[in-house]
Formats: C-alpha cells, sequence, structure tokens
C-alpha cells in the first residue's frame, strides 16, 4: 500500500476543503455592504462593574463604551438599576473605556488589559459636571477576578512573550499552573510536544481549544498539534472547576486564542540557533558518572505580519478601487524548525553490531534523529456594521522526525520516520443583538495523520541485553482523524444575570487507523554476537549452529481499527452568572455531553471475543457495550467579596466533568471485527542446542533446537486467521462501559494587597470515577490451586470452541483521588518587574497506576481493589513550586527566568517479567512480596526463593507473607531553571531589536524523575536512573543547553 501517495492525497483535499472554506469567507468580505470580531466564548473576555458617584451612590443609565485600541471594534452597554453594566463576548486584547453619564463628567481608562476567559472587573466613580469635560483615569484591571469561582491561570501575552520555551511550545508555560506539572509522553504520537498533566493524571485527559476549535486527539487523548508561537496572543488553563462552556474533559481545559490584526501594520521576524557547543556534556543512565556530548544542532526561524487588508473591488462598470482597510485585518504567522540530533549508542552495544554487518547490520556509533517541521498560522477578521462581524482562522503544521523509536542498543536498520499532517480552521460570525445579547456562531474543522513507519522490511536479530537490528517492531502504526465542529454561545445580560447559552456539535466522519507489531519475521538468539563467534566449542559453526536461534515470531492479518461510520459528539450547556448582591455571585450550570458511536457498537458485535463468550453465556457477552447517557454536568460555584472592597474573595464551588472514551480503548475489539485477525501467527521456542521439547520451525520439519541458521529454510509463516486459535487473546468491552468523570470541590481565599499583587489560596478535591481499567476475565488458576487452566476453559471445551488464553475485558471501574492546597503569589509589572509563583502541597492516588488514564491493570487480576493495589499515582508529588518572571533591567536589558521544583515522584518495586501470581500475561506493574516479619526487606523474599514462582504463592497463602502497595518507592525530586536575557535596542517609534540568549536547565541538573529501575533481580539498575523526564517536547539534550537569537518586532 502506497502510504505516503495516499498522505498527500488525503492532505491535499483537506487542504482543498480549507482553502474553499477561506476564499468563500473573502469573497463574503469583499461583496458585504459596508469592529473586528468578537470571540467564541471559550475565547472570549468579559468586562463588568459598578458606576458610582463620589458619594457612593450608583448611578443607573451610564453609559459604557468599550474599544479596542488596535481593531477600532466598538461595544456599548449601559448601567442597571444597581449601577452595574456588563460586556460579554469581547475578545481579548486592549482597551479603551469610555463611561458617560448626564451631569458628571466623562472619565476614560486607556490601556485596559482584558484576558481570556476572565471577568475583567473596572468600577468608576464619577465627579458632577455642569460642562462637558473628559477626565482620564489611570486604572488597571484588578488582578484579583471578584467573580471568579474555579481554579485557573491566565498565561499572557506578555508570557508567551517575553518567558523562555524550550522548542518554542506553549504546553511549556502550562506548567506554571497550579496542579499542572509536566510529565513523560504517554504515546509515540507525543515525542515531539511538551506535555503536562494535572492532578496526577498522566495529561490524557486535557481538551484544549484554539479560538474555541477542538484540538484534541480522540485516539489516545491530549493536544494533536502545535501553533506558530508568533501567532499566540494568550491562553488561559483551568485546572479545576471550569465553567459549563467547556465540556468533553474530566481534567484540564485550556483555551487558547490567536491574534489578529489591527489598524496599524505589526509584525516579527526572528532567528534562533542551538549547538553542541552550547551545550553540557550529558550522563547515560544508569552509569551516571559516563557523560557524552553527542551531535546537535536546531535552527528555528520565522516570523509574522498583520495590519489592515486591503482588496480590489470592482463596481459596475466603474474602475477598480481599494476597499476594506478599516473594517478588514489580517495576520500570518510562520515558524520553521529544523533540528539535527542523535542519539549516541551504548559502546558495548556498537562492538556487538560490528560483529554482525555480515548479517546485515548496519552499527553506528550514534543514531541520527533529524526532525524538521513547519508551522503556519493566518488570520482574516471582519466587521460587516456596528452589530455583525466575523474571523476565519487556518493553521497547518507539517514535520518529519527520523528514528524517534529508537534507543542506545540498537543499528540504523531499527530506524523509523513518523509524518505528521495537521490542519485546524474555524470561521466565527459574531452578532450583537442588542447592547444586552450577544451570539457567537463558529465553525471549525480539525485533520490529523500520524504515519510512524520503516523503510527497512528485513527480519528482525535479537540478542541478550537488548541489542537488535533489523526492522523495528513497534511499526508500522498510524493514526488519523477528520472532524467537523458547529457550535453556538448566545450571551443575555438581564438585571443581574448573565445567561449563556450554547451548544456543540462535532462529526467525526474519519477516526482510525492501523497498529501493527512484529512486521517481519523475529529471530531471537540465545547468546551475544561475541559469544558465538567466539565459543567454538559451543558454536562450531558460528551462526549457523544448530539451536543458536532460540526464539522465532512473526504476525500477520488486518491490523486496521478504523470506527465504521465514524463518531459524532453532541453537547449543550446553560450558565447563569448571578450577582445576587454587591458582594455575592453565583455561578449555576447544567452541560449534557453525548457521544455516539465512539466505542464502534456495530463493529464490536463481529467481535469474535464476544461471539465466542455469547456462545458459552458469559455476563461480559449479556448484552453490547452502547454509547453513554449519563452526561448531565452539574456546576455551582460562589464568590462571595467579603468586605465589598473587591480585595478579600471567599470562593468556591462543585461540580462533575465528563471525559471521553478514546478509540485506543476499543482498538482491539474493532480489530477482531475485521475479516482476518492481526495476531502472532507463530511464536516458537527453545531451551538452546539439543533441546528436545522445542518447538517445530513451521513448513520445515526441524525443531527449533535443530534448527540452522543460513543454512535451513526460513519458517513458512502462516496465514492470518480468520477466527481466534487456541491461546489466543480475547479482548472484550464490559456492556456497562461508561464514560470516565470527576467530582470537583474547591474552596478558597484571595486576597489583592494593593493594586499590582494578588494572593490566592485554594484547596481543591478531585474524585475520579469510572475510569478505564483492563481486567484479565481469564487468567492462570495457579494463585488459587497451582492449575495451569482457565476459570472459561470448560465453557469452551463444552461449547466445541478453541481454548483462549487471557480474555482482556475494558471496564470502567478505576477510581482515583486528588487533593491539593494550592498557594499563589501573582505581581504584575510595578517597578520594573512582574512574577507569578505558586506552591502545591498535594496527594494523587488510584489503583496500580495513573488517575484518568487506560489499560491500566491490576496485579492481582482475582482482587483489583485490594489494598496493595491502591497507592500514589505515577505521577505524584507531595510539595511542588514553580515561579516565573520579568525583570527590566537598565539600557533595554531584560531577564526572565522559569523555576520549578518538585518532590520525588513513586516508583514500584516489583520483579519484572516474573509471574510470581502465577496468572499468565496481561498483567499489571508486578509488586515486591515481603515476610510479615520483615516488612522493609526487599530482597528477603527474593534471596530465598529466587524464581521458583509457586514459593511465593505458598508464602501468600500461609499467611506468611503480604504484597507490598502499588509504587512504595520514590525516585529523585525535580528541579529545572531556565533563563532567558534579552536587550533590545529601539529605533524608529515601533521597532525594536531584541537579542537573546536563553539557557535551559541551567544548573545542568540530570532529571530522571521516576524513571529508576524497579526490577529488584536485576541490582544493576535496581533503585537506580534508567531514563529522564522528557518534558520540554524534545528528545534530546537533557542537559545544559545554550541557545542565542534575534528577533526584530515592528
Amino acid at each position: 500500500m502506497n502510504l505516503s501517495g495516499t498522505l498527500k492525497f488525503q492532505l491535499a483535499e483537506h487542504r482543498y476543503l480549507l482553502g474553499v472554506l477561506l476564499l468563500t469567507a473573502i469573497a463574503f468580505i469583499v461583496q458585504a455592504s459596508s469592529t473586528p470580531a468578537m470571540a467564541q466564548a471559550t475565547a472570549s473576555s468579559s468586562l463588568a462593574g459598578t458606576v458610582k458617584d463620589i458619594k457612593e451612590a450608583v448611578i443607573p443609565g451610564a453609559t459604557v463604551t468599550a474599544t479596542n485600541v488596535a481593531t477600532g471594534l466598538t461595544r456599548t452597554t449601559t448601567t442597571n438599576e444597581e449601577g452595574a453594566y456588563r460586556i460579554e463576548l469581547l475578545p481579548a486584547g486592549i482597551y479603551t473605556v469610555k463611561v458617560t453619564a448626564p451631569g458628571f463628567a466623562e472619565a476614560v481608562a486607556e490601556r485596559v488589559e482584558l484576558l481570556v476567559g476572565k471577568t475583567n472587573t473596572l468600577d468608576w466613580t464619577l465627579s458632577p459636571s455642569a460642562r462637558s469635560e473628559t477626565v482620564t483615569v489611570t486604572s488597571d484591571v484588578p488582578l484579583l477576578d471578584q467573580q471568579k469561582t474555579d481554579v485557573s491561570l491566565n498565561i499572557t501575552p506578555n508570557d508567551v512573550q517575553d518567558l523562555p520555551l524550550n522548542g518554542r511550545d506553549l504546553g511549556n508555560l502550562a506548567y506554571l499552573a497550579p496542579g499542572a506539572k509536566p510529565v513523560d509522553a504517554y504515546d509515540p504520537t507525543k515525542r515531539r510536544i511538551a506535555v503536562f498533566g494535572i492532578n496526577g493524571s498522566s495529561g490524557r485527559n486535557v481538551n484544549v481549544t484554539v479560538n474555541g476549535i477542538d484540538n484534541k486527539d480522540n485516539t489516545v487523548g491530549g493536544p494533536v498539534m502545535q501553533f506558530p508561537l508568533e501567532a499566540i496572543q494568550e491562553f488561559v488553563i483551568s485546572t479545576q472547576r471550569f465553567s459549563a462552556a467547556n465540556g468533553r474533559s474530566e481534567g484540564a481545559a485550556v483555551n487558547v486564542v490567536t491574534k489578529s490584526g489591527g489598524k496599524e501594520y505589526h509584525g516579527s521576524a526572528f532567528f534562533f540557533v542551538r549547538d553542541r557547543k552550547l551545550n553540557a556534556a550529558e550522563v547515560t543512565p544508569p552509569a551516571v558518572s559516563t557523560k557524552q556530548k553527542p551531535p546537535f544542532n536546531r535552527k528555528q526561524w520565522g516570523g509574522s505580519i498583520g495590519g489592515p487588508l486591503y482588496l480590489p473591488r470592482f463596481g459596475e462598470g466603474g474602475p477598480t478601487h481599494w476597499t476594506l482597510g478599516r473594517k478588514t485585518f489580517f495576520f500570518f504567522a510562520i515558524e520553521r524548525q529544523s533540528e539535527e540530533t542523535s542519539i549516541p549508542v551504548a559502546s558495548d552495544a556498537l562492538a556487538e553490531l560490528n560483529l554482525v554487518t555480515s548479517l546485515g547490520a548496519k552499527p553506528a556509533p550514534v543514531i541520527p534523529t533529524p526532525y524538521h517541521d513547519w508551522r503556519v498560522n493566518a488570520r482574516i477578521d471582519h466587521t460587516f456594521n456596528a452589530k455583525h462581524s466575523m474571523f476565519v482562522s487556518f493553521s497547518e503544521q507539517s514535520n518529519l522526525g527520523l528514528n524517534d523509536q529508537s534507543g542506545q542498543r540498537n543499528d540504523l536498520t531499527q530506524g523509523n520516520f513518523t509524518k505528521n499532517k495537521l490542519l485546524l480552521g474555524s470561521f466565527t460570525l459574531n452578532s450583537t443583538f442588542t447592547s444586552q445579547v450577544v451570539n457567537a456562531l463558529t465553525i471549525g474543522y480539525q485533520y490529523w495523520n500520524n504515519l510512524i513507519d520503516s523503510e527497512q522490511k528485513v527480519p528482525t536479530f535479537v540478542f541478550p541485553t537488548g541489542i537488535s537490528f533489523g526492522t523495528n517492531t513497534n511499526v508500522p502504526q498510524q493514526s488519523y482523524q477528520a472532524k467537523y465542529q458547529f457550535k453556538d454561545d448566545l450571551s443575555i445580560v438581564h438585571g443581574n444575570h448573565t445567561f449563556r447559552v450554547g451548544f456543540d456539535y462535532v462529526w467525526e466522519p474519519k477516526l482510525g487507523g492501523f497498529f501493527e507489531f512484529n512486521p517481519t519475521l523475529e529471530l531471537d538468539f540465545l547468546d551475544l554476537p561475541s559469544v558465538i563467534l567466539s565459543n567454538k566449542t559451543k558454536y562450531p559453526q558460528g551462526f549457523a549452529t544448530p539451536g543458536a536461534v532460540i526464539g522465532m515470531s512473526a504476525t500477520a492479518g488486518n491490523p486496521y481499527f478504523d470506527l465504521p461510520g465514524g463518531a459524532k459528539m453532541f453537547g449543550v450547556y446553560f450558565q447563569d452568572d448571578w450577582r445576587v448582591t454587591r458582594r455575592l455571585t453565583l455561578n449555576l450550570g447544567l452541560r449534557w455531553d453525548k457521544d455516539f458511536n465512539l466505542i464502534g457498537t456495530k463493529a464490536q458485535a463481529k467481535s469474535r471475543t464476544y461471539l465466542f463468550l455469547k456462545a458459552i453465556n458469559h455476563p461480559a457477552a449479556r448484552a453490547l457495550p452502547h454509547d453513554d447517557n449519563h452526561g448531565f454536568s452539574p456546576r455551582v460555584g460562589f464568590a462571595w467579596d467579603l468586605f465589598g472592597t473587591g480585595r478579600h474573595i471567599v470562593r468556591g464551588g462543585y461540580g462533575i466533568y465528563f471525559g471521553q472514551t478514546f478509540l485506543n480503548i476499543p482498538l482491539f475489539m474493532i480489530q477482531q471485527s475485521n475479516p482476518t485477525i492481526f495476531a502472532t501467527v507463530f511464536a516458537i521456542s527453545s531451551a538452546g542446542p539439543g533441546d528436545p521439547t522445542a518447538d517445530i520451525v513451521p513448513g520445515t520439519g526441524i525443531r527449533l533446537s535443530a534448527w540452522r541458521f543460513g543454512i535451513d529454510p526460513l519458517p513458512i509463516i502462516p496465514p492470518p486467521p480468520t477466527n481466534l486459535t487456541p491461546g489466543s487473546t480475547g479482548r472484550i468491552m464490559d456492556p456497562d462501559y461508561r464514560n470516565p468523570y470527576t467530582q470537583q470541590w474547591n474552596i478558597g481565599y484571595a486576597w489583592q494587597p494593593n493594586s499590582y499583587s494578588v494572593i490566592e489560596v485554594d484547596y481543591t478535591h478531585v474524585l475520579g470515577l469510572h475510569e478505564s481499567k483492563t481486567l484479565n476475565i481469564n487468567p492462570q488458576l495457579r494463585f488459587i490451586n497451582e492449575s495451569a487452566a482457565r476459570p472459561l476453559d470448560a465453557a469452551f471445551t463444552a461449547a466445541g470452541l478453541p481454548l483462549l488464553g487471557r480474555i482482556d475485558l475494558e471496564a470502567s471501574v478505576g477510581r482515583s483521588r486528588y487533593d491539593g492546597l494550592n498557594v499563589a503569589y501573582r505581581r504584575r509589572l510595578h517597578r520594573n518587574f512582574t512574577l507569578n509563583a505558586s506552591y502545591t502541597l498535594s496527594k494523587a492516588t488510584a489503583y496500580n497506576g495513573n488517575a484518568a488514564a487506560f489499560r491500566n491493570r491490576p496485579f492481582n487480576p482475582f482482587n483489583y481493589f485490594a489494598p496493595y493495589e491502591y497507592g500514589p499515582t505515577p505521577n505524584d508529588s507531595r510539595h511542588r513550586f514553580a515561579a516565573s518572571g520579568v525583570i527590566n533591567l537598565p539600557a533595554g536589558f531584560q531577564l526572565a527566568p522559569i523555576i520549578q521544583l518538585e518532590s520525588a515522584r513513586p516508583y514500584t518495586a516489583g520483579y519484572g517479567a516474573l509471574d510470581v501470581l502465577g496468572v499468565g500475561s496481561g498483567r499489571g506493574t508486578s509488586h515486591v512480596i515481603v515476610f510479615n516479619d520483615r516488612p522493609t526487606d526487599l530482597f528477603a523474599t527474593f534471596n530465598a526463593f529466587g524464581t521458583a514462582t509457586k514459593s511465593y504463592r505458598d508464602c501468600l497463602r500461609a499467611g506468611q507473607c503480604s504484597i507490598l502497595p502499588f509504587d512504595n518507592l520514590r525516585g529523585q525530586p525535580f528541579f529545572q531553571l531556565d533563563l532567558r536575557v534579552a536587550k533590545n535596542f529601539k529605533f524608529k517609534e515601533r521597532s525594536t531589536l531584541t537579542l537573546i540568549f536563553q539557557a535551559f536547565d541551567l544548573t545542568n541538573r540530570a532529571n530522571f524523575g521516576n524513571n529508576y529501575g524497579g526490577d529488584i533481580r536485576n541490582l544493576s539498575t535496581f533503585m537506580k536512573p534508567v531514563g529522564f523526564i522528557t518534558p520540554t517536547g524534545v528528545i534530546i539534550p537533557h542537559s545544559f543547553s545554550g541557545e542565542v537569537g534575534v528577533k526584530v518586532s515592528f
């Protein structure tokens, strides 16, 4: 199959659709009669306040006008009987706000910054005046959001512009939010994305919207697309208790706003470079004393431009003239990243691979990992008249990376390529029906195609200690999705109520891909090449010695898991922000979300496992799983101004938040409905030369212990099965499967001691319910009665069916809990520096895995809620501190640090692949078993029993041993300091040249996190680092890295 050609065709097709959308919008603008667009609800801001006279009496009927400085957009309202006003669905930006009332002097506040997702409070005191006069006031919007009830953080335009960002990925700024932290990539498709988790999760339960449109991966969760940093204006991250306007996430909501053009031309051009010479040598775990500096070079360049858009307009028989410049604005940004990096190959592995070049190995001291990425964003805003405006936005990302599936113990043949094609487009029409009624209609489109494959299709050779060459066993795989989104948000201000109502409909006609592993024959050798070639007694014929190969395996079948008929999602919400009194505000919301066909019910009806279990009347097949109908999400919050000054606020609330089912959950059930089943069609083994019980090599009649590599025929790979065969793995979903959800509580206090700073303290509690968990309902019974039989053997035999191996039941029985205390201090620019700092004291727990994850398996399938299954999640940390700031120094110098400090995360001590419970494959992370009289001695039982697994079980049955809890060890505390140093040169009135140096991991700390060896059988790695936390969206380096750059802004 020509995957490359298919990618190109599909991309051209989707570019065409977006091109039609863009051209249609432009044509509509040109032909329309005739300030830019307002904003979609999740990508907008609000302005509210009270107008009083100098005697503190409220002024009803005062006129409040907000004008966007950049675009001229103007919105007007009047105060109610209590002197209160509110303007909804304003695009975030800088405004001039004016207040007028008969008998009073006009008041004007200039350069008022309105941030996305925030109710910006601006109160006024008017002075009496019998004549027309204007009083200009200096009035910053208070940092303290007096009506905020959730736990969230605004990342401002200055933050995006001034703070150091590794890889220019805005996700790095999310780490600054209380409750958020960097986590390892949870999927190969996320290797280049700065992944963050919240509430102890792995990062899957985050819904990112850009200009109101979902940027979400429905296959494995989390975001999919990155954008030119120059195109990002700001964003808000809500880690708990966001409003009913946001849905499809039981974790966090991130709402991103892109830049628009303005009345004046503005833009930028930049160039950044990083090189090996600017990097420190990094350690190679677990031998942390070994340091090396692999080849490295990364260049990033690009720019942006925005301003008024002038287009030709053709009159009837008249001359061409230019129009639209005062009503139409454009913005365009482009970014290119070109990276030449590599992975150093371990010296012992390189020496061994050099011995097998005659077999096809291509050893190299380093594995090149180049990466090339394009990011583009374009946006057009247009105002039709005083009541209607629109904007259309288009973003594209295209990248190619090599060998991101490689490691330090393979050669060049085990490389791969990873291609990504991503598109995101949106169209928003804003209508101001009255000063109190505003509507935003949004249409969006998202496309993503990820392909991970290899150009090598040759047998795979595997040697001890993980040395290998040949086709990578983790390829090929592909994920793709295409979805259309339609949403409408209506805001009505009525008296003391601000009503919001809306719907959100997503049609995803294309969702699927394929997953294939071991695509070629795998050959496993008993010894290292050096042993095979040097030990003439054991291997007289070298690699051709009978029995040198001790394992063979191969796969075949249809690996696709396309969701038949695609999927649909629908959400509807109502929100009432009710100002009960001048000091008390209530947020009352209700949302309902419904997913259609995300679990592929019709496909699962053909799944072989379902048919097998139905034939034996098993409860797991009593019905097919169906779409969840329980998605009602009430959300209640309050904000109480303690003294009526707007400086002391007590806030809190409760809400229910529903997530979604990832396609990876029903993936294998859908695969098992294909005409042929993708599976390992043969896997044979031998104990070595002369083993009389070795398996027969298919098609040869020769036992593997007598088979000679390079002399005897290669095995004949069996055809793909059309049904499950003896020992096959069964896959099924619980008929009662439900979408995961969380119950979230928060209570807090906020204090604004002065005009430029605020202190916030929030306690949060999150209870995760119906989380996905994979249960083996057909384990071997050795743990119960030392039998190798399985619970369903008798039923399958009675029905005349093959005896299946393990059967994985995807069930929504997982639970998790998070408790956190956040203390935050925020300071806007005052006396030349800003500061955003937070400390979080927290505890995150779950059952044998992360919160909000999937395919979490219990250690003991017979008791998956056993006390020892419960413990801290892998991303739990008791303490976390994060801070960022900008310091403006004399002579145009600027310093901007980001500091992260976090206590150690946990990992589990266990026995690796040793099946101590005797349940067979498909078990979760193993736990150490200890003697009851020596509960802290992790090695005592292993020293006594070794690999005799029955002895562990006998000890447990006798009550003399116990199983230690999940995640019972802790890794290394995390610390990272990044610093941006800039020197600004002003020239002309609006132009700046900036010279930049950025230092990432300034203290050169090797951050291993909880990537420590947990297998007590391997003393060379146990309790020693085996990898790094890689939270920055780049593969390497993991050490100090410097970057120099230059930027021109105008």
